[in-house]
């Protein structure tokens, strides 16, 4: 599976320059995603898949873990504000993780994410939160760039840093 390969704790570490998924994802957190018709995948003609892109509604905080990645994020929801409002208070949703295999990269399917993600959520969702591992600067890159978004806050999560971005679908 394409989010297995490129798990950072599946990728060398000569391999993460060029990008990683920061925590593992279940077969039970697909299910869920596409049940809430959060994931979009690009396919080739074999269907074999290229990459894909999740885009969901964020967990209670009794749902996750606090300590967890999303947990801390879901606590700077509460505090952090974006477009003159505290995040929580607004219709979010969490996005990612995004995930395009090596070689297919540079041909447009980021973009292509982009705009068939805010064309699908931006009715239903004010903005869009997501985290990027402090040390995977290739995804902080392309967010900020090709994205838009802007980093809020940095923040830690065991022994690891993080930045957590928003943006406008």
């Amino acid at each position: 599976m394409l989010a297995e390969r490129y798990y950072v704790g599946n990728l060398d570490p000569s391999e993460q320059a060029d990008g990683f998924i920061s925590i593992p994802l279940s077969e039970d957190w697909f299910a869920r995603a596409v049940d809430s018709s959060g994931v979009h995948v690009a396919a080739a003609g074999d269907d074999a898949v290229l990459g894909f892109i999740a885009v969901t509604d964020p967990p209670t905080r009794a749902q996750v873990d606090p300590h967890s990645i999303i947990g801390s994020m879901l606590e700077l929801a509460e505090s952090l504000e974006f477009n003159g409002k505290p995040i929580a208070q607004q219709r979010f949703a969490l996005r990612g993780p995004v995930c395009i295999d090596k070689a297919v990269r540079g041909r447009g399917i980021y973009s292509a994410f982009n705009a068939i993600t805010s064309a699908a959520y931006r009715d239903r969702f004010d903005l869009g939160v997501l985290f990027v591992a402090a040390d995977n600067p290739r995804s902080l890159h392309t967010t900020a760039n090709k994205l838009g978004a802007e980093s809020l806050a940095v923040f830690d999560v065991d022994s690891r840093r993080y930045h957590f971005l928003a943006f406008t679908f």
